[in-house]
């Protein structure tokens, strides 16, 4: 049986950006990590999953949340490292 940090290691998310997906779509982190490993196959999907992290960022900077806002833009930062926005001319 696989274990919740399998199914991390084996989503292509860290557990950071699953625990994002989780909170903002209101999904246990097993579920989250699966989704993420279904949105990550298109570029459509790590838009979609930028735009998760980015909308969790505002969120916690709404509320006033500031260590939660720093550790999120961190995520995000990294996020963008390893999936760089496509470009559109």
């Amino acid at each position: 049986m696989l274990s919740l940090h399998d199914c991390i290691a084996l989503c292509g998310l860290t557990e950071e950006e699953a625990a994002i997906v989780a909170e903002h779509q209101r999904l246990s982190m097993m579920v989250a990590a699966e989704f993420g490993y279904t949105l990550l196959k298109t570029p459509k999907g790590v838009f979609t999953l930028r735009c998760y992290i980015a909308e969790v960022l505002e969120n916690a900077k709404l509320a006033g949340n500031r260590d939660k806002a720093k550790h999120v833009d961190r995520v995000l930062t990294r996020f963008n490292a390893v999936h760089p926005p496509h470009r559109v001319l």
